[in-house]
């Protein structure tokens, strides 16, 4: 209790700086400024707007001062932007943004890497194409934004950020976009260096299955993030197509410290602890990518030809040092693993862009996948057997498809298509297994327009979901103190998805976006007891997955000018039956509800933003063969406040958890299994005291 009670001292000691770093940005953007400033009125835009309801000049996004095209696609009104799945494949994970009219070819950096490396002043304008019109690259989506850059020019970004988390290091970062014209290139650049620092601390309690405290543990635990990447992508006329050129270089590193001192049968207090735990872990990656996009269209027919390399080096290390100073005691252990990953797609297409009604495509797309991971576990200078240590997983996939678009009329598009995919995974070291997988992948969407304000579009699709290789191999929980083997037999799980979706566009800016949605799943991942006997992960039977997905932007211009509040509401819910207990429970991981508000404002003959972002508590649970976790969380508040007056720059104060966040870990451990009695329980009430972010940024 103790504990808390400094916490909470700390946290009051903090608040008068955090008020008055807001107070004295607050006061420079909001006292009248001596020069002018472009301004663009809110009649002005709705004048635009009448003239084209789905085309969005560049102007448009002026009062928001983006820099990127990445914050033009989030001011987007009635727009959710959305980056694409994980699903096995290139094609089975477009998410919602073209650029140009076509996808991004880069797999690591996605959409996201993409829209940051388009300065603003390098976009002519975005259109919003609904009923699937046009978005033959997008299949499955709905609402569909495309953003067309200019053809020529160069322009810039950069921004300077400083982030500092509680008693953490202040650590900057840097970033830096250009594009431009290189003889026949068109050009682009970006870079983004720097360090993210991460502070927590803890308070928690060991208690037997009677519920008596046994011991109890004060924690802190630091991190040290630091990454660089490099981004470059070059576009040129070739023969009678347009050729794209692309490439990605950088990693991170990041460690983390976790100390605790540890009380027996009591809670902390002023004497001596009797035990000390010390657990250092390091994460390393080292990644790069090469893309080749080519697109020829002749006679309304286009063939668009892609081809993707990418190569990961990977290391994970730990050690954890116990001491019991009562009796002398000192104990260690150190895990290690290292991993490289190499991923090779090639991908051809040939569909219809033309004007008719029926708009077919012919596909066909080639992978293979490789990884080795090679692990060592050490317990007091003695190696410890591990199942799966080193093993090699190999997978040669191939898909042949065909697609369609069919504008039956003005008010109803009809899109859909079918997949045949086979597939072999190889896995060979310490453990061995060969599997060939064959899938059917189906899909069918309708979207009918009611009006220019209202659509309902409904959804069928299989997905067939991406291994994570890194599961065939072993791997190591430090900080619970748990090791995980290997599983050579692992297969992918499948998802029978069912949706509607309604859109309804009110006004310039408001919009309501509903989404019910029915999931089947076969095969899913889950924790078990393998045949080898060890705990791992593994294919663990059938369930169902249901809820539903409200997105609300509401205008608040009768009482807060230019204010848009902003409501993302989930619920879901799922039934599978537990391969342990032969109980009903949810799936892993699954949040029951999600609630957040956004309320922005921009006042823009100041120009400037504020802005609150509010998550409301959440609760989620993760099984595994002897524990039973749940997380939760409390109400956070997160608050922006940014002008763009002063200097012809951007410069943003954020803070996250404003509000301090509580955050309880709960572990029910059971004795060998959860079908077992209980043995003990695990609760660390966490806590993460205000994180500072300040961005400076411009472009030219």
């Amino acid at each position: 209790m103790l504990l808390f009670r400094d916490l909470k001292q700390e946290e009051i000691n903090a608040r008068p700086l955090k008020l008055s770093l807001f107070s004295v940005l607050i006061f420079l953007c909001t006292t009248p400024t001596i020069t002018s400033a472009t301004e663009t009125t809110t009649s002005n835009i709705s004048n635009e707007l009448e003239q084209n309801q789905y085309h969005y000049q560049a102007s448009f996004f002026t009062q928001y001062t983006p820099q990127n095209a990445l914050e033009m696609v989030q001011r987007l009104p009635g727009f959710n932007f959305d980056e694409g799945d994980k699903n096995r494949g290139f094609g089975g994970n477009a998410g919602n943004v073209l650029i140009d009219g076509a996808r991004p070819t880069s797999k690591s950096g996605g959409i996201k890497g993409a829209l940051i490396r388009i300065p603003a002043a390098q976009v002519e304008y975005i259109e919003v194409l609904r009923g699937g019109v046009g978005a033959g690259e997008t299949s499955g989506q709905s609402i569909v934004a495309n953003v067309v850059r200019k053809k020529e020019g160069s322009s810039g970004t950069w921004a300077a950020k400083l982030r500092r988390a509680p008693k953490g290091k202040i650590l900057p970062n840097i970033e830096a976009t250009i594009n431009t014209q290189l003889g026949d290139w068109q050009a682009a650049f970006d870079i983004d260096f720097g360090g993210k620092p991460g502070f927590r601390s803890a308070l928690i309690e060991d208690r037997n299955s009677l519920g008596n405290l046994t011991a109890s543990s004060r924690e802190i635990f630091k991190e040290d993030g630091r990454f660089a990447i490099i981004n470059g992508e070059g576009a040129t006329k070739i023969s009678s197509g347009l050729l794209t050129l692309n490439g990605r270089v950088g990693g991170f590193r990041r460690d983390s410290e976790t100390d605790r001192e540890i009380f027996s049968d009591r809670l902390p207090d002023d004497n001596p602890a009797d035990q000390a735990l010390d657990i250092d872990e390091r994460r390393e990656l080292k990644a790069a990518e090469f893309g080749l996009d080519w697109v020829s269209t002749t006679n309304d027919w286009k063939l668009h030809l892609i081809g993707i390399g990418l190569v990961e080096d990977s290391k994970y290390s730990s050690l954890v040092n116990f001491e019991d100073f009562s009796d002398d005691i000192n104990s260690n252990s150190s895990f290690s693993q290292q991993s490289t990953k190499t991923e090779f797609i090639y991908r051809a297409t040939y569909g219809n862009v033309g004007s008719k009604p029926l708009k077919p495509e012919y596909g066909i797309e080639l992978a293979q996948n490789k990884l080795t991971s090679d692990s060592s576990l050490f317990s007091d200078n003695s190696e410890v057997v591990l199942e799966g240590a080193d093993v090699i997983v190999e997978e040669i996939r191939g898909e042949l498809f065909a697609t369609f678009t069919f504008q039956f009329n003005p008010k109803l598009s009809i899109e859909g298509g079918v997949t045949g995919e086979i597939s072999e995974i190889t896995v060979s070291g310490d453990a061995s297994n060969k599997q060939t997988f064959t899938f059917i992948k189906p899909q069918l969407s309708s979207t009918y327009k009611f009006d220019q304000q209202h659509q309902l579009s409904l959804n069928v699709v299989r997905n067939v979901g991406q291994l994570n290789f890194r599961d065939f191999a072993a791997s190591n929980d430090a900080a619970d103190d748990n090791t995980f083997s290997g599983n050579p037999n692992l297969a992918p799980d499948i998802s029978d998805d069912l949706s509607a979706t309604y859109d309804w566009s009110f006004s310039d800016r408001g919009s309501l976006t509903v989404k019910l949605f029915h999931n089947w799943k076969k095969d899913i991942l889950e924790q078990l007891i393998l045949p080898s006997g060890g705990n791992g992960l593994a294919n663990s039977g059938s369930a169902r997955f249901w809820g539903f997905e409200t997105n609300l932007n509401l205008p608040l211009d009768g009482f807060l000018e230019n204010g848009l509040l902003e409501i993302l509401h989930i619920y879901q819910d799922a039934k599978f039956t537990d391969p342990i207990t032969d109980t009903n429970r949810r799936i892993n991981g699954l949040s029951p509800k999600q609630l957040k508000f956004e309320l922005r404002q921009d006042i823009i003959a100041s120009q400037f933003a504020w802005g609150i972002e509010y998550n409301v508590n959440f609760t989620n649970t993760n099984f595994s063969v002897d524990e039973r976790v749940t997380f939760s969380g409390n109400d956070r508040i997160k608050a922006f406040a940014e002008t763009s007056r002063y200097f012809g720059v951007k410069i943003q104060l954020e803070v996250k958890v404003l509000n301090t966040g509580d955050f309880t870990r709960r572990r029910f451990i059971h004795d060998g299994n959860r079908g077992n009695s209980l043995e003990r329980t695990e609760f660390a009430f966490r806590k993460r005291k205000p994180e500072i972010k300040l961005s400076v940024s411009g472009t030219f």
